[in-house]
């Protein structure tokens, strides 16, 4: 069961303006993944399938996170991880909005506003997990 303090974050989250958004409110997005992810069938199975490290670069603040899914557990933090599956670079704004379903990395991606290298099979993955999470939150909350 997601944790009602998180669930209120994330609601919050949604409900703030983009610009109003701390860089490290990515981390709630990664601790809503986590919690969230062995409540549902789907999530949990592809959690369990899954083995990548993504780092997600917030070129305009200087600040690096990461999540690793692997083997059925999620783990994520602050900082710079060596030789990551993916790495994603953009700004504050849409990495965030991205993690909260409001920005399209298929829409904004080819004008420039998201970079991103490594294995492109495990970021259509992770790009699916989020997704789908911020969307299972929003159905039940």
């Amino acid at each position: 069961m997601v944790n009602k303090s998180l669930v209120e974050d994330i609601k919050g989250m949604l409900k703030a303006e983009a610009g109003a958004r701390e860089a490290d409110d990515v981390l709630k997005s990664f601790e809503l993944i986590k919690q969230l992810t062995p409540e549902v069938d789907y999530l949990k199975v592809d959690v369990e399938e899954s083995d990548y490290t993504c780092q997600i670069v917030f070129s305009d603040v200087k600040k690096e996170y990461w999540i690793s899914i692997s083997k059925g557990k999620v783990e994520y933090g602050a900082g710079k991880r060596d030789n990551p599956s993916v790495t994603i670079t953009t700004s504050k704004e849409i990495g965030l909005g991205l993690f909260l379903g409001e920005v399209d990395a298929n829409i904004i991606s080819p004008l420039g506003k998201l970079g991103v290298g490594g294995n492109f099979t495990q970021l259509r993955l992770f790009q699916e997990l989020y997704e789908d999470v911020i969307e299972e939150f929003r159905k039940n909350n």
